[in-house]
């Protein structure tokens, strides 16, 4: 009878053990989402990815005096960018290690793009990625981006 007393001791503490380890691994993957949940949050909502204003405001600020319904279009795309296109492209458009540089692209050109990956057509190896993204923009909201996306250097 003492033999069964003893291997229930080492069976309640194995499981235990492995009670214990399924808890740290799930408090680690918690922790790692929250981690990345709040990072996201920190640079969509005015944090880095090379925070502060947007390197287009002056031009779009010049814009209003010319063409105040060309800017109202920039100002748009500038917050739908900052909404969904600034974490990997970052705010000044230069992109990332992984992304590419939009700045500079001519707003045809973002509308093509985005009509491409909207359109489910495979464009290159970024598609994927893009095409969800893409899916989500009205006809309006891609000329706005394309109008935004043109003025960064």
């Amino acid at each position: 009878m003492s033999e069964t007393v003893g291997c229930d001791k080492v069976n309640t503490r194995g499981r235990m053990r492995r009670y214990l380890q399924t808890l740290s691994w799930l408090l680690l993957v918690v922790a790692i989402g929250l981690g990345v949940h709040f990072t996201i949050q920190f640079i969509t909502k005015g944090g880095s990815a090379h925070s502060g204003e947007s390197p287009a405001l002056p031009k779009i600020l010049e814009l209003e005096n010319s063409s105040p319904e060309q800017a109202r279009k920039a100002r748009a795309g500038m917050r739908k960018y900052d909404a969904i296109c600034r974490l990997c492209h970052h705010r000044d458009g230069h992109g990332g290690r992984f992304t590419p540089s939009l700045a500079g692209k001519s707003a045809i050109g973002v509308e093509t793009m985005l009509n491409l990956y909207r359109d489910g057509q495979k464009v290159g190896p970024m598609t994927e990625l893009m095409a969800p993204w893409a899916k989500e923009l009205s006809d309006e909201e891609i000329r706005n981006l394309g109008i935004y996306i043109e003025l960064l250097d």
